[in-house]
This record gives structure tokens, sequence and C-alpha cells, in this order.
């Protein structure tokens, strides 16, 4: 039986519509986002072995024609006329073309001949297409947002010519349309605190109308398609998704819970935990039996193993099939956004798994934790070049830091400041002039003012950014840094930074950079940090580095495993795609 012979896609007003790592490849090449791979693909023993064997290993069930069945709409009426006509017209049947210069271009190559048809009849690249837009939806598009109903009715019409003429066109706009959606973004990240400029953009009309004719359409889409091993996983997850029955504890979903539950405390939500884990009994008191269970779920889902049900293990534990389905969505249109192809040395940071990865030469060099923004101050994210290395860093305090956070310390006590190591300066360069923090009466300092004076930390113990600023200049002012409070490494979800990234081995990471800078060694980056004073060190060779938002990856037993949403952007993506009528899930009883 075909994979998806229980997946039933329906015209729009029959579906329930869901409201709804890094491919290192698709972002690279990933694997474990608590490992030592990469969120996407990128996992060393995989790819070290063969770049292409990873790849294969996650290819996705072929799905045939008609495995899905389709809920007919009504009979098109199709207006007589040959393509010329219609791309005159820029409109076909009740369809206003949205690519029409393009395909006047194309067609106007051809002699305004059909490209799709063959002898009056639909050609086998007509009937590949045809297949990979109705299971379009396993890539999280809709197939309907290419008019595959209108299509696959004028499909069926072979040897009416005006139904030919029509479906040509409408194919060929749906190629362009479906090849525009799989390699770029679709939406506005701006309420993911992004910019659409970082992100891979689609490919042009004039380009994806060059490839055809070069080979098999199957052959042509495949050039593009995202190709990489974590992205090929989660398409197969999410038609797992699909064709499952929901879980018989849904029923008893979500389990709310006012702070946490400790092993062997009572609490009402026991006896539905108790359901939710398969575990017997009618006692309230969280025993080890569920303890055990708890904590072999919070393993598995990438949470802290420590059998405490806090929010986190909450929101892992009330997720439905529908909400498993949205997160899988979600970051398959995240690993379209970064391109596939990456240069031998990289860096990339995860930022709900709170973890980065060094990459070079194919191989992760290495990992670590990392700390985050906490929700109030999110963690940009965005690509950038690191360009080297700033030993000793002073650390100017931001904008948000220097309002809400220094200047109430201030009116509680003049001298924090200089309890902390802090110049107060008014002015920029030689102009500038340098304050006594004490003589200012800070209860009556308003935010305009405040605005005009830099409070900047010396070199030194109380220098949040410790001995290391990684150098990536961005619009955010957003960096990998040391830190002089490393205890908060062993907090839970590590999100807890005002947006910049700490990491936990700083020392590794600079002499990572720095192996780019000639004639440097270690020994010379010590003699530097000995001197406290501030030092940039510039490289040859610049690295990029992505800061990215993935919630789902592959562990190394090859599981899906869907993480912590941590700001929320899954779901901000999933209203974005519903919005724009991108959302489709061919389910008969969701």
């Amino acid at each position: 039986m075909c994979a998806l012979s229980k997946a039933y896609i329906m015209k729009p007003k029959s579906v329930v519509r869901l409201s709804l790592f890094l491919s290192v490849c698709a972002l690279a090449y990933g694997n474990s986002a608590m490992a030592g791979c990469t969120p996407d693909q990128y996992c060393p023993e995989r790819y070290n072995n063969s770049a292409r064997e990873g790849v294969e290993s996650a290819v996705v069930p072929r799905v045939e024609r008609g495995a899905a069945p389709i809920a007919k709409s009504a009979p098109i009426e199709v207006q007589s006329a040959d393509i010329f006509e219609l791309l005159q017209e820029g409109r076909v049947h009740k369809y206003k073309l949205q690519n029409l210069d393009g395909l006047r271009e194309f067609y106007k190559a051809r002699n305004f001949q059909p490209y799709w048809v063959s002898r009056g009849r639909p050609n086998d690249d007509a009937q590949e297409m045809l297949d990979m837009i109705q299971n379009s939806w396993t890539h999280g598009l809709n197939p309907y947002s290419y008019q595959y109903d209108t299509i696959a009715q004028l499909y069926e019409r072979d040897g009416d010519d005006a139904a030919m003429f029509a479906m040509d066109v409408l194919l060929t706009e749906a190629y362009i349309e479906y090849g525009q959606d799989l390699t770029g973004i679709r939406v506005n990240p701006a309420t993911l605190k992004s910019n659409k400029k970082f992100w891979q953009q689609p490919l042009t009309t004039q380009y994806l109308l060059s490839l055809l004719g070069r080979n098999d359409i199957d052959d042509v889409v495949a050039s593009f398609a995202p190709r990489g091993g974590t992205y090929n996983r989660l398409r197969k997850e999410l038609i797992t998704l699909v064709n499952e029955e929901p879980e018989p504890y849904e029923g008893v979903l979500p389990i709310r819970v006012k702070g946490a539950i400790h092993p062997y405390e009572q609490h009402q939500a026991v006896r539905d935990l108790r359901i939710r884990f398969g575990v017997g009994g009618d006692s309230l008191v969280y025993d080890d039996a569920l303890a055990a269970r708890v904590m072999a779920f919070q393993a598995a889902n990438g949470l802290k193993a420590d059998g405490i049900v806090g929010p986190a293990t909450l929101g892992a534990i009330n997720k439905n099939r529908r909400g498993k389905i949205h997160q899988v969505i979600a970051n398959l249109e995240r690993l379209r956004w970064v391109p596939e192809n990456k240069p031998d040395k990289f860096v990339i940071v995860n930022v709900p798994s709170a973890m980065l990865w060094a990459v070079e030469n194919g191989r992760v060099a290495f990992d670590m934790p990392v700390i985050v923004g906490r929700k109030e101050r999110p963690t940009n994210i965005f690509i950038t070049e690191i360009t080297g290395v700033r030993l000793n860093p002073t650390w100017t305090v931001p904008p948000t830091i220097k309002k809400e956070d220094i200047l109430p310390k201030l009116r509680e006590d003049g001298g924090y400041l200089e309890s902390k190591g802090m110049e107060l300066t008014h002015g920029l360069g030689s102009d500038a002039l340098t304050l006594d923090p004490n003589a200012i009466d800070w209860s009556t300092v308003t935010e305009d003012e405040l605005r005009t004076l830099r409070m900047v930390q010396v070199p030194g113990a109380h220098n949040p950014l410790g001995s290391y600023r990684v150098l990536m200049p961005n619009s955010y002012n957003i960096y990998l840094h040391d830190t002089n409070e490393p205890h908060y490494f062993d907090t839970p979800g590590r999100a807890i930074s005002s947006g910049c990234v700490r990491m936990k081995r700083p020392r590794e990471m600079a002499d990572f950079i720095l192996r780019e800078k000639r004639g440097w060694t270690p020994e010379k980056t010590q003699n530097t940090l000995d001197t406290a004073k501030l030092h940039d060190l510039y490289v040859q060779n610049v690295i990029p580095v992505y800061i990215v938002y993935y919630t789902a990856w592959v562990d190394d037993g090859g599981e899906v495993v869907l993480g912590n949403d941590l700001y929320g952007y899954d779901d901000e993506i999933i209203k974005m795609l519903t919005n724009l009528d991108e959302i489709f899930i061919p389910v008969d009883n969701t």
C-alpha cells in the first residue's frame, strides 16, 4: 500500500486548513542539535563517509499520482482560445496569471506552441509535474496555490485543444510558482526579529523557465529542490504525522500546571500525566514510575532529563498531532531560507537549542553550549561574516540595558558605575567629556538625556564580555562573546541574555577564527590577553556565521526531535502562511 493511501487531497472547501535542522546542507549539512552534529543535517559520521549518503538515506518515498484521492470541483468551462490569445488576455479560466511577462517570453520563443502537450494530449513531463504539484504538501506547500484542481481537470480532457492550451499555460505558471516556493523565503520575517535580505531569495522566473527542456522535469526540479538530509527527514515525518491516527491520550491535552511539578509531589495534573505517558494508577503522587517516563521523554525531546514538569517540558508534553504538523511545516519553511552550498569553514548558532557548531573542511570541528537572548530580548536571526576577534574588549552599554537595567540601579546607588569599573562620558571622540556619576541626580535624568550618555565598561573581571568578543558586523549589534558569569551555563534552556550570544569555550572559538590570520599563533593570543589592553585582530579570510532558528532536528538515531519554540516563532510562521493561504494538509480526520 502506498505511504499516502490514507491521505485525502480535497478541494479547498472540503479540506481542514490547519490555521493551522540545519541541513548545515539545507542550512549546510545537520543531525543533532544536542549531540555533536549541527541541527540541519551535518553529522560528521555521515557526512565524512559520503556527502550524498546522508541525503540519499533520507529520500522521501515517491507518491504515485492517484494515491491520494481528489474531491472533484465543478466542471470547468474553458474559453476557446489558443496560447497566444490566453497570454494576451492574461487570464486562464478565472485565474489571473502572476508571471505574465515571463510566460509571454517563454511561449514567444516557442512560437506559442505548447510545452506540456504532445499530439493533442499531456506528455510525460505534464504527468510528472502534476504529480509533484499534487504532492507539494509534503514540502509544507499548498497544491491549490498552483491551481491544482483546475489543472487536474484539464489534464483529463486530452483531444480538446482549448483545454490542452489552458492546461499548458497553467502548468507552466504552476512550475514557476512551485520552483520559487521551493527555493527561497515566502514570508516577511520582521516579526521573527529578522530581515528578508539575509535569506535565500526565490529563483527568478527567467532562470526557472530557462531550465525547461534541458532534462526531464523530474531532473529539472531535482536540480533546485532542497536536498538536505534533515529537510528530507522532516518531509518523511510530515507524511507519517498526516497518515497516523491521533494518539488516544490527546483527549487529556492540554495538561495545565502552574509553576512546576517535582517528583514525589502531589498534584491534580498527575492523573492526566499518567494517561499521557501510559502509567497506570489513580494516585495523584508523582511517583518513580511516572518520573522515569517523563525523564525518558525529556531526553528524547532535547530537554534536561530532570523529571521536573516545568513550562518547557509541559509545552512538549502538550503537543498534539496538529501541533507537531505545524512545527514540521515551520521548520521546512525556515530550512529553505538558507543556501545549501556552504564554504569550507563557517559557524552556526541555533537559537532555540542554544548550541553552536564550528565547521571546517566538511567536519564539525567542535560544538559548544551558548547562552541566547531571553524572550523579552530575543537574539536576532541573520547571516553575517566573522572578520576577527577583539581581545580584552570594552563594553558599551546598549540603549535598552542602559534604560531598563542600569538607570534603576543608579537611582538607588550613584556609585554603581564606579563599583563595576564603568566610565561615564558625554559626547564622542576628542569632544567627549568624562563625567562623575556621583555628581548627577539620576532621579531627574530624562530618556533624551540618557541617550547622550555613554557607559563603557573597561576590560577586567567585571566586564560581561569577558576576554573575547567575536567581530561580526551587523545592524543588530549582536555578537558572540565570552562571559564573566559562566555559572549561567547551568541554567535550563540557557535563554537569559539581552540578545548577544555567550560562548562556553570562547578561547576555542578565538583559535578557530585566528587560524585565518597569517602568522598568528595561540601563544600570541595569550601574550595579548596578558596585556589587559583592548586589541582587535582581523583575519584575511572572513568566516560566515549563521544565526538560525530551528525547533526540529534529527538525533543520532535518525529520529526527529521537536524542540522548544523558544520565542513562539513557529506559531508566527504558521500564522503568516495561513494568512497567505499557503498551508494545506490532506487529512480526513484532523
